[in-house]
């Protein structure tokens, strides 16, 4: 299916915010964080069938772009930021020149893309080429935009909403927000989300002289699958991780950790040479700082741990793993979380960086980073008077040694996208200790049964 598909830019045009922004807000600072920031973008796709179910109205296809763009206009009033230009290392022009709205059209059907959804067709459903270092839209030389949007319309009738942001002021946070502000305006809802621009306040930004500490993540001859774990299985996995050190490990804890020995497993099983492992996560720090952030707070608010598979034991318990990710969590929150507001933040996270970036050159080291949006909210957040999204999706950008996941969405399960080697994923794909767990991409829903959703798409 994902090589007959096709989808075909029909235009593309600027939104812009319906007010201008003042003159005192033109020039936005980017926190400490934000500059450390990776040149990447974040990206996700959200699907929607024609219609729904429980009393949501038929909305055609081209009447939803319409409330899209009328939508996101007011929207950028307050989000502001995100229709300026990223001006240096330091700062971004609110200029309000807009964010690109592109509509496009695919030649299958909803449902059967639902089937079994493959990660490279996602890339199809966005507006930009997300793995361009240089975070270049594909026949633009604007490369400096915050944000960027595509609808694409199927032959059903259903709609794929993809949307780029650019990792320079958007964690996972900043996407909940963003997506319940420009949803509840669609929706007219009564609510407003209040964007709070408060991180460079907290951690200022140096001067243009700074460097990014990027970490040399790895793209070659990699393959993405997706996995799905239902929450009889993940409750199951909460038993075998529990301890005397964790006693009620969370749901992201066991499965990250479960991905994480499964893929250990592989590696070393392509290597004749003795190898260590370690897992990286990242978590949001609003909570954490003194005093907390509003959770509308915009910017990189994250911190990241490290846990450490130090033996070279297959078989190691998943309560050990379970105990070392939380153990590395605390001492981030501790060591790293509180001491980003003090004077030596730069020091503190340049040490970060140094410690990853050892690790990530030494070759009897398997490195791996998981990424979760499990506790952002984002298929009640996408809802845009439609109803839900049927499935919402992260999209790999294809780096070796990662696990996203993402809760499904009843909330009860998640799902994982885990990029490896070509060769270590033969393996792990495979692996029967996974599979009594994780189902391999299974279809992301059954539509509504009995209603006219079983025969439209």
């Amino acid at each position: 299916m994902a090589n007959a598909m096709k989808v075909v830019r029909l235009g593309r045009e600027y939104i812009k915010p319906s007010s201008p922004t003042p003159l005192h807000l033109r020039n936005f600072k980017l926190s400490l964080l934000d500059q450390l920031a990776p040149s990447v973008y974040a990206s996700m796709v959200f699907f929607y069938p024609m219609e729904h179910s429980h009393g949501h109205p038929k909305i055609e296809a081209r009447h939803r772009v319409e409330y899209l763009k009328k939508s996101l206009s007011p929207f950028l009033t307050d989000f502001y930021p995100f229709a300026g230009r990223i001006k240096d290392h330091v700062s971004i022009d609110c200029n309000d020149a807009g964010v690109a709205f592109s509509m496009a059209h695919v030649n299958t059907r909803l449902n059967d893309f639902l089937k079994q959804p493959n990660a490279n067709a996602l890339k199809h459903l966005l507006p930009v080429d997300i793995e361009s270092r240089n975070m270049r839209m594909v026949g633009d030389d604007d490369h400096h935009q915050l944000a960027h949007v595509q609808t694409n319309t199927f032959e059903c009738g259903g709609m794929a909403l993809g949307i780029c942001w650019s990792h320079k002021i958007t964690d996972g946070g900043t996407v909940s927000a963003f997506m319940r502000g420009w949803s509840d305006i669609a929706s007219c809802s009564g609510n407003r989300v209040i964007p709070e621009y408060l991180a460079s306040s907290l951690f200022p930004p140096m001067d243009s002289s700074i460097t990014q500490d990027s970490l040399n993540l790895r793209m070659d001859r990699t393959s993405t699958r997706r996995f799905v774990f239902e929450a009889s299985k993940i409750a199951e996995l909460r038993t075998r991780g529990a301890s005397q050190d964790v006693s009620r490990p969370t749901r992201v804890e066991v499965v990250s950790s479960l991905l994480w020995k499964c893929a250990t497993k592989a590696s070393r099983a392509n290597s004749r040479d003795k190898r260590y492992s370690v897992m990286s996560q990242s978590m949001n720090i609003r909570k954490r700082t003194t005093p907390p952030l509003p959770s509308t707070t915009i910017g990189n608010l994250v911190g990241y741990y490290v846990a450490k598979m130090e033996d070279n034991n297959n078989n190691i318990c998943m309560c050990d793993l379970v105990a070392k990710q939380r153990q590395g969590k605390t001492e981030a929150i501790n060591n790293y979380a509180k001491k980003l507001q003090g004077k030596d933040a730069y020091s503190v996270i340049r040490e970060l960086f140094k410690e990853a970036g050892t690790l990530l050159r030494k070759e009897d080291v398997d490195f791996f980073k998981c990424l979760s949006t499990c506790g952002d909210g984002l298929y009640d957040a996408a809802d845009f008077g439609w109803g839900k999204p049927i499935w919402q999706s992260l999209v790999s950008l294809g780096y070796k040694n990662t696990f996203a996941l993402s809760q499904t969405r009843d909330r009860s399960g998640i799902e994982a996208w885990v990029t490896l080697s070509e060769d270590d994923m033969t393996i792990f794909e495979r692996d029967l200790e996974l599979l009594s767990f994780a189902s391999s991409n299974s279809r992301v829903v059954e539509f509504f049964r009995g209603s006219s959703q079983d025969h439209h798409n």
